[in-house]
C-alpha cells in the first residue's frame, strides 16, 4: 500500500525512553494492512522468514473513538498480538488525516474517513473545504476543539498500546494532513483545503485572500507568471503544519513513546504544491524522519537509485540525527512491473544504509492485484528478493576530505511548481545529477543543504569548502545574501547556471549574483557550440532532452573565460574568479556521446576552484 503522499508529520526521539528498542541491525520494517493478515494465515512468519525485523500498522481514529469520548482499543488486538507473537517490533502510524476508510477486508466503506464520523456530524464548521464551498475529509488542525479531542486520542492511543507492547514498539507515526492544497488532492483533481477561517486568517496576517495557483510554471517558456503572494502562502501552509506536527510531538514524547516523522519525496515539482519545505522546520520536532520514494514522477515510472541516497544526505544536514528510507513500489505493482523495479530498491536501501544517520528502512506496496471477492495481499514471493547488504562499519574514522555543499532549495521548486520542461524537471535533475558526481569521489564530503542551513547560519556552513548550487533559478535575495557573505569570508562558491535570476515569487532579477560571478552580459544561445578549453576542443551539442542550449557569458575585467567560444573569443560559457566558478551550461545533464567529458569537465573545474588543501581529484 503507498504509504500516505501527503506531507504527513510522524515523529520519533532518540532519547532513551522505556520503549525504545535495540537492535544490532537496521530497522526494517514493511507496511501490513488487516486484510492482509485476514488473508495469508502464513503472512507473518513469511515476513519474519525473510529477514525484517519490523511491521508497520496503521490505527485509524475513527475505529478508537467510534463514538465522542469512548475508546475502544481490543479492534487491533488480534493484529497487532499476531504481529508481536511471530517476533516482530511494531511501527504503529496514528491515523488522523482524513483519508478513505477501508474495512478489515480491504473493502471501501463510502461516506467514511479515517477521521471519527460524529466530528464531521457535529462540527461542520471545523472541516476544511475546497474553493467551491464543499467540505473535504480534511479536519482543521489549527482549530481549538479538534486540537484537544485529537491530541487526547494520540495521548490515550500511545500509553494504552505502550503498556500493552513494552518494548514492542519502535514509535509512533502522526498521520495528518494539513497542506492547503492548491491543485492535486489525494482524492483527485481539486480545489482543497480552504475554510473561513483560515481566510480570515491568511488577511489578517498578509492584507488579502490566499491564492489560487491554477497555472504551472515552465521555465522553457521564458518570462513566468508571477505571484506576489507565492512565497507567503508557502510559508503560511508550511508554518500550520509545523506547529500541528510539532504539538503532537510533544504529546508523543511527554507519553514515554517515541514519535516518527515521515516525508515524500521533495525537490520535485508535482502538479499540486505539496509543503515539502516543511521539512526544514521539523527537525527540534522531529527525532526520526523517514523519507519515502515510490520510483513515479506523477507521469512515468522512474527507476531512479539515486534519490532515496540523496534525500536521506539532505535530512542529515538539516540536523536529524536518525534517518530511515521508503520505498514503495504500488505505481510498478498496478503495472505488473513490480519484479522490474526490485533490484533497484535493493540498491537504493543499499546505498542509504551506508550513511552514519541512516538506521533503517521501510518498504510497501507489494500487494498483489486484486482479484474478484478478494482484496490485495502481499506478495511474499516478491518478498524473497527483497536483499539488503548490511553496511560497513559507518564507525570508523574517515580521512579529511574536502567539504562541499550543494543548495535545495525549497523555494526554487515552489516557484517552479509542475514544470516538465523538455518533459523533464530540469532542477531536480540538476541537483540530483550534481549529488551523484561528486558524491562518487571518495576524497570529497558531499552534503545536500536547504535554505535553513544558510538562514540560521548552520556551522555545517562553515565547514565547507565550497557550495555549489546547481540550477536553483529562483532563490530568496536573503539566500543569496548568505551565499555572498559565504565567499566573502573565504569559501568558493560556483553555480551551473541562473543562480536566482528569480524571486521567491518568480519575478525576474535579471542577476546570476553577477558582481560575486563576475558576470558583465549573458545572450542565450538556441544552438550548439564549439568552446577551446585549456587549447582542447569541446563540442556542446543542442538537445531535446534540455530545455535550451547554453548562456554565453562575457566576464568582467579580471575574470577568467575558461571555455572560450571560438567563433566570439571574447565569451564563453566557463567563467572563474577568486574562489568563484560560473558555467553557461549544465555539463552534469549532456547526455550524447560527449558526456563523460563534460562530467570530468564539471568535477574538475569545480575542484580546480576549491581553495587548495590537497592535490586536486582526479575524475574517475
Amino acid at each position: 500500500m503507498k504509504k500516505i503522499i501527503f506531507i504527513a508529520a510522524f515523529l520519533f526521539s532518540s532519547i532513551a525512553f522505556a520503549n525504545t528498542l535495540s537492535s544490532k541491525g537496521p530497522v526494517s520494517s514493511i507496511i501490513v494492512m488487516p486484510w492482509d493478515i485476514n488473508q495469508d494465515a502464513n503472512l507473518l512468519k513469511s515476513i519474519k522468514k525473510h529477514g525484517f525485523s519490523h511491521v508497520t500498522f496503521y490505527l485509524n481514529w475513527s475505529d478508537i473513538e467510534n463514538q465522542k469520548d469512548q475508546y475502544q482499543f481490543s479492534h487491533y488486538y488480534k493484529y497487532l498480538d499476531a504481529i508481536v507473537n511471530s517476533g516482530l517490533s511494531l511501527i504503529l502510524v496514528l491515523d488522523m488525516g482524513g483519508r478513505s476508510y477501508l474495512d478489515e477486508n480491504g473493502k471501501k466503506i463510502p461516506d467514511t474517513s479515517t477521521v471519527p464520523a460524529w466530528i464531521y456530524k457535529n462540527h461542520p464548521d471545523l472541516v476544511m473545504k475546497n474553493f467551491s464551498g464543499d467540505y473535504q475529509w480534511q479536519l482543521d488542525f489549527t482549530d481549538e476543539l479538534i486540537k484537544n479531542k485529537s491530541t487526547e486520542f494520540v495521548e490515550k492511543t500511545v500509553l494504552h498500546f505502550s503498556n500493552r507492547y513494552p518494548r514492542k514498539i519502535l514509535g509512533f507515526a502522526i498521520g495528518l494532513q494539513e497542506e492547503h492544497e492548491i491543485k492535486y488532492g489525494q482524492t483527485g483533481y481539486q480545489w482543497r483545503d480552504y475554510k473561513e477561517s483560515t481566510q480570515r486568517d491568511f488577511l489578517k496576517k498578509y492584507g488579502t485572500s490566499q491564492p489560487r495557483i491554477d497555472y504551472n510554471n515552465n521555465i522553457q517558456l521564458g518570462p513566468q507568471k508571477i505571484e506576489p503572494l507565492l512565497h507567503a502562502h508557502k510559508e503560511y501552509r508550511e508554518n500550520r503544519l509545523r506547529n500541528a506536527t510539532c504539538l503532537y510531538a510533544k504529546v508523543i514524547q511527554k507519553s514515554g513513546s517515541l514519535a516518527i516523522g515521515y516525508f515524500a519525496e521533495t525537490f520535485t515539482s508535482h502538479d499540486a504544491i505539496y509543503a515539502t519545505g516543511v521539512v526544514e522546520k521539523l527537525a527540534d520536532c522531529i527525532d526520526i524522519a523517514v523519507i519515502d520514494f515510490n520510483f513515479y514522477d506523477g507521469y512515468k515510472l522512474i527507476p531512479d537509485t539515486d534519490v532515496l541516497p540523496t534525500l536521506a544526505n539532505y535530512l542529515a544536514s538539516l540536523g536529524y540525527k536518525q534517518i530511515m528510507v521508503g520505498a514503495y513500489a504500488e505505481v510498478w505493482e498496478r503495472q505488473k512491473k513490480t519484479h522490474e523495479l526490485i533490484p533497484y530498491i535493493n540498491h537504493t536501501i543499499t546505498q542509504a544504509l551506508s550513511q552514519a544517520n541512516v538506521i533503517g528502512f521501510e518498504v510497501g506496496g507489494f500487494q498483489r492485484q486484486a482479484t474478484a471477492g478478494q482484496s490485495a495481499t502481499i506478495d511474499t514471493e516478491k518478498l524473497s528478493t527483497i536483499s539488503i547488504k548490511s553496511p560497513n562499519d559507518k564507525s570508523a574514522p574517515q580521512k579529511q576530505k574536502i567539504r562541499i555543499g550543494i543548495l535545495g532549495s525549497s523555494t526554487n521548486f515552489y516557484v517552479w511548481h509542475g514544470d516538465r520542461s523538455a518533459g523533464r524537471n530540469i532542477h531536480r535533475d540538476a541537483l540530483f545529477a550534481a549529488y551523484k558526481i561528486l558524491s562518487s569521489q571518495p576524497e570529497l564530503d558531499v552534503h545536500v543543504i536547504g535554505e535553513k542551513n544558510l538562514l540560521q547560519e548552520d556551522p555545517i556552513i562553515q565547514s565547507f569548502d565550497a557550495i555549489l548550487v546547481p540550477h536553483q533559478a529562483a532563490l530568496p535575495q536573503s539566500i543569496k545574501s548568505k551565499l555572498t557573505t559565504y565567499w566573502k569570508e573565504g569559501g568558493a562558491l560556483i553555480q551551473d547556471m541562473r543562480l536566482g535570476e528569480f524571486d521567491e515569487n518568480g519575478a525576474a532579477t535579471a542577476d546570476w549574483m553577477n558582481e560575486v560571478f563576475g558576470i558583465s552580459k549573458i545572450k542565450w544561445k538556441n544552438k550548439g557550440g564549439v568552446f577551446l578549453i585549456e587549447n582542447e576542443i569541446y563540442r556542446l551539442k543542442p538537445s531535446s532532452r534540455l530545455y535550451t542550449s547554453y548562456a554565453s557569458i562575457t566576464p568582467r575585467q579580471g575574470y577568467k573565460l575558461l571555455a572560450t567560444d571560438i567563433l566570439h573569443r571574447d565569451t564563453g560559457i566557463m567563467v572563474r574568479g577568486e574562489r568563484t566558478l560560473a558555467f553557461g551550461f549544465m555539463p552534469q545533464l549532456v547526455e550524447d556521446k560527449t558526456k563523460e567529458a563534460w562530467r570530468k569537465l564539471f568535477l574538475r573545474e569545480i575542484m580546480n576552484v576549491v581553495p587548495k588543501k590537497s592535490a586536486p581529484v582526479q575524475a574517475k
